[in-house]
């Protein structure tokens, strides 16, 4: 990572964003802030609080909280936390330590405000940017040409001829980790916009994380101090036990939006979501899935389909379609964190692995061929017990 040319460290401007600011921005002022603050030593998590690059985070940290309403300020430290731990090799901890220093200033900036404000900044989805041309009256303003992908009025400036960072389905987006094929950063500043090729490049290289919130970006960061504060510890708790929720219904017509739990208005089906109960809905849906395995195993018919084989196959159908519905939901780079979800896909493989080859099996009437699916059967016990 650049490194800025020596500053006198005493007077460090602080920037200022402003509530509409885009993700670029802040996430460009913010670092070159942090690269400011911490330029010569670097410092732990625990250091951070008495040392004088401490009261330079403090001067950043007041003017974020009394100036700032930025939706995205949580989102940006977390992911300069994410780059700043890509580039912390060959520099003495340096970069590790400007790492620190965005988990720092993203809890104490989360104890100066309230609690429902502390949700929206950690759960409130970080938009996709809109490419949209700019005209006299934005340009004389200074307005960006990126917009938030839920501004109405972008949408409907967008046509024919919007060229990049197009619309394509959320769930293709979220499921391919939030890429988009959007061309190089040569061929964005070329295509007639007002798009810089530095802002072009960024946008590349923060698509990962459009559709995730600050609390799943600082996941994939390994912000693990900032993860493990007082005051986001019991947003995860409320979410797990269901008083902080993302659908008050089961209806299509419903959209994603972090709230806490209204027993007069939230659809009683909605609780079915809840982490808590979800987790116990799955500890039940694998007991019965070692019943049909066993049952299977033990019944083993040569000549056709038996009704416990039905059922599995019925099961099998349902976990994959609700693991690659998570999937497509958390999107890749996210539910790639989980190691329970690979040895998820695995239990989904040989499940259709068997279930080809006793189709083939069957049809060719061989004995070799049914043994040798039931072998692949028997294999699936290796993901069913850790489980």
């Amino acid at each position: 990572m650049a490194s800025l040319p020596p500053v006198d460290q005493d007077h460090i401007e602080v920037p200022i964003i402003d509530d509409n600011e885009p993700l670029i921005e802040v996430v460009r002022k913010l670092q070159n802030y942090m690269i400011q603050a911490v330029s010569e030593v670097s410092y732990s998590f625990e250091e951070l609080r008495f040392s004088p690059c401490g009261q330079k985070l403090r001067l950043l940290l007041y003017s974020l909280a009394e100036n700032s309403h930025n939706p995205c300020i949580i989102s940006a430290l977390m992911i300069l936390k994410w780059e700043f731990n890509n580039a912390a090799e060959n520099d003495w901890g340096l970069n590790e330590g400007r790492g620190y220093a965005c988990e720092y200033v993203a809890w104490q900036f989360l104890c100066h405000i309230n609690q429902r404000e502390t949700i929206e900044y950690l759960l409130e989805e970080l938009p996709s940017p809109v490419y949209t041309s700019i005209s006299l009256t934005q340009a004389e303003r200074g307005a960006s040409g990126f917009a938030a992908a839920g501004d109405a009025q972008s949408f409907q400036r967008e046509g024919e001829r919007t060229p990049l960072l197009l619309h394509s389905s959320s769930s293709l987006y979220r499921f391919f980790g939030g890429k988009r094929r959007a061309g190089s950063a040569s061929d964005i500043a070329n295509s007639g916009s007002n798009v810089s090729s530095a802002d072009a490049y960024e946008l590349m290289k923060y698509s990962m994380f459009f559709g995730l919130s600050a609390l799943e970006i600082a996941a994939i960061a390994e912000a693990k101090k900032f993860l493990s504060q007082k005051v986001v510890q019991k947003v995860i708790d409320n979410i797990w036990n269901g008083e902080i929720v993302f659908w008050d219904s089961l209806s299509v017509h419903s959209t994603k939006k972090p709230q806490f739990f209204n027993k007069r208005t939230a659809d009683p089906y909605s609780r079915l979501r809840v982490p808590v109960y979800r987790k116990a809905f799955e500890a039940a849906f694998f007991v019965s899935f070692l019943f049909l395995y066993y049952a299977v195993l033990v019944e083993r018919k040569s000549t056709g389909i038996g009704i416990f084989e039905t059922l599995m196959y019925i099961w099998i159908a349902a976990f994959a379609y609700d693991e690659f519905s998570g999937m497509t939901d958390a999107g890749m780079v996210f539910y790639q964190m989980d190691f329970w979800s690979v040895w998820n896909i695995a239990i989904i493989g040989t499940g259709l692995a068997f279930m080809i080859i006793r189709v083939i099996g069957l049809a060719k009437k061989s004995d070799y061929i049914t043994d040798l699916s039931f072998d692949i059967l028997s294999l699936e016990a290796l993901f069913l017990v850790p489980r």
